[in-house]
């Protein structure tokens, strides 16, 4: 497929996007599927986050999500080095300046969150978009429901859309980063043993306790 087709197509996937996962997996797996056109395809979304609305635009971010998860597993890393040089003008996009733009504030910055927890972005490239995020807080009231800057349709819409992922983050709670380095198998274990506290003496008080109540147990 040329750019030029490449580019029509891709648009119009994007277009197409809801909080659905199959939307955003048909659309991850056609970016992975003409990763030779990685850099065309990653500006369509950018020019799509420009342009269209709001609630469009937190469907992309979401999506850009799913894309990382997607091409990291299929070995295609370009997509994530385009992330995260794009990610200011991204988090810009999805939360521009003004009532509209700071409404979604906390879903750029639960995506952040996601993305860096998976190790798709640094800490450091993170920095300068928190201080954005933090500046459009605090220079605009959040909008509410009823005001002129969403319709009624949009807010129903984004309601929607909301239930929807939140479905899908219930289902997926225990899924696991995807694997980023050779070793990481046992990435579930890592995790819990490093949040995991040391033993203390109450530890071992409660563990002699159970060990006693058990025995008797037995014994009686």
């Amino acid at each position: 497929m040329d750019p030029f087709d490449g580019r029509l197509k891709f648009t119009d996937l994007l277009r197409r996007l809801n909080a659905s996962q199959l939307s955003a997996g048909k659309c991850a797996s056609f970016a992975i599927k003409q990763k030779h056109l990685d850099e065309d395809l990653f500006s369509c979304v950018i020019e799509e986050l420009e342009q269209t609305s709001m609630n469009a635009r937190v469907n992309i971010l979401y999506f850009l999500e799913t894309l990382c998860d997607a091409s990291v597993k299929a070995g295609v890393l370009s997509y994530r080095s385009l992330l995260a040089s794009s990610i200011g003008a991204i988090v810009d996009a999805v939360a521009p300046e003004g009532a509209a733009g700071s409404a979604n504030v906390a879903t750029v910055r639960k995506v952040l969150a996601n993305l860096r927890v998976k190790g798709y972005l640094e800490e450091n490239t993170l920095a300068g978009v928190e201080t954005t995020l933090a500046g459009r807080e605090a220079s605009q009231p959040v909008a509410i429901p009823g005001s002129q800057s969403f319709s009624k349709g949009e807010i129903l819409r984004r309601m929607e859309e909301d239930r929807e992922r939140h479905k899908r983050l219930r289902e997926n709670i225990w899924a696991i980063p995807p694997q980023r380095y050779p070793g990481d198998e046992n990435v579930e274990f890592e995790r819990a043993w490093e949040q995991t506290a040391d033993l203390d003496q109450g530890d071992y008080e409660e563990m002699r306790e159970h060990n006693a109540a058990a025995e008797s147990a037995y014994v009686g």
